[in-house]
């Protein structure tokens, strides 16, 4: 997806970070707001059941809904999967004295069965050919690093199941994912 426009916007005096009116991130700025972005793209999705991989920001039978929490940076999107009756409460905010954006995602099924949620997360920082970036696998998450930056992806309360550093791209649209590039949780 092309990076055109900015429609939500959280941060402190280090960090920016950028999203579309999907939820999407778009651009992570860091050690200052005025230095490179650092992202070069963020796709989340979900694999429910036997599904292939359906991303939150972008899936034609996802609805969205956008706000701030009142006079706060606390930035929440609401996704909500028609298909599955599903709804995502995804949630992002940078705290005003820690240089650290936060995003936390809580799923809530909707339909009247029970539904197999795998959240996968695939993630690619900005490299070039002097600014290699590589990958760690750490205790329940992985840390994606550069010469000056790194970034940590890791679950909170859910173990990761999966993990997949090279070739992603390959194989992330079935939902299936080993010991490569991407974080997959499951209950």
């Amino acid at each position: 997806m092309e990076k055109y426009l900015n429609e939500a916007i959280i941060g402190n005096k280090s960090i920016l970070a950028t999203f579309t009116h999907k939820g999407e991130l778009q651009r992570l700025y860091f050690p200052e707001r005025s230095m490179k972005q650092q992202i070069d793209f963020s796709h989340l999705g979900v694999k429910i059941n036997d599904s292939g991989i359906i991303y939150l920001h972008n899936d034609i039978n996802n609805t969205y809904k956008q706000y701030y929490d009142i006079n706060t940076n606390i930035l929440n999107t609401e996704i909500i999967n028609t298909y599955f009756n599903i709804k995502i409460l995804q949630t992002d905010f940078i705290p005003i004295k820690e240089d650290v954006l936060v995003r936390r995602f809580t799923f809530i099924n909707e339909n009247n069965i029970d539904l197999d949620v795998s959240f996968l997360v695939h993630q690619g920082l900005v490299s070039s050919q002097n600014n290699f970036v590589g990958c760690k696998i750490i205790d329940n998450g992985m840390t994606q690093y550069s010469h000056d930056y790194m970034v940590s992806t890791f679950s909170k309360d859910t173990k990761i199941s999966s993990h997949q550093i090279n070739g992603a791209k390959n194989t992330i649209s079935s939902g299936e994912i080993s010991d490569k590039d991407y974080i997959r949780n499951v209950k």
